[in-house]
């Protein structure tokens, strides 16, 4: 019996998109160990500058500093040397942020907190004049407590109460 059939099944080792995947998923994992490996490399590069810094402190080659939060500022100095590989610019959305318009901006007026349009006294009065459920609950209130139309119309249709 012939098993010329089982190359054509998906599984098959020697399916060029089963080495494809099977080639993917090795490139992938050499990525992730070039990653781990330069991670574990800056890690000890640090770790030789903080010994380094200890000594010196320790000799009075420098003077001690405080413990801070020194970190905030490596980071911008990463950012520069990524832009400086050529990785693009990421603007935040408080680099361009609209209320840092100018005044003499057509509708600037409306973003300070002054001529702003949805002010909480605005907002307050459309919602104690348009909400559909505060003019329910008025409704509710102006009527006496046991007379309302439900109470009328059930004592005015024999029909549905219950016999004496």
């Amino acid at each position: 019996m012939s098993l010329s059939f089982l190359s054509k099944k998906s599984w098959h080792v020697a399916n060029v998109s089963n080495v494809e995947k099977v080639w993917l998923a090795e490139q992938k994992l050499e990525q992730e160990k070039k990653k781990l490996e330069e991670y574990t490399h800056t890690l000890k590069e640090e770790r030789q500058k903080e010994e380094l810094l200890r000594l010196q402190q320790e000799q009075g080659l420098v003077a001690p500093r405080k413990e801070r939060v020194d970190f905030l500022y490596e980071q911008q100095e990463t950012a520069a040397s990524a832009y400086l590989l050529g990785k693009p610019v990421e603007l935040k959305p408080e680099d361009h942020d609209i209320k840092k318009a100018p005044a003499h901006l057509p509708g600037s007026n409306f973003l300070n907190g002054q001529n702003n349009l949805s002010s909480s006294h605005n907002e307050e009065f459309n919602k104690m004049n348009n909400d559909p459920l505060v003019m329910m609950r008025a409704k509710e209130q102006e009527a006496p407590a046991g007379e309302g139309p439900d109470r009328e119309r059930a004592r005015n249709h024999p029909g549905d109460q219950p016999p004496p």
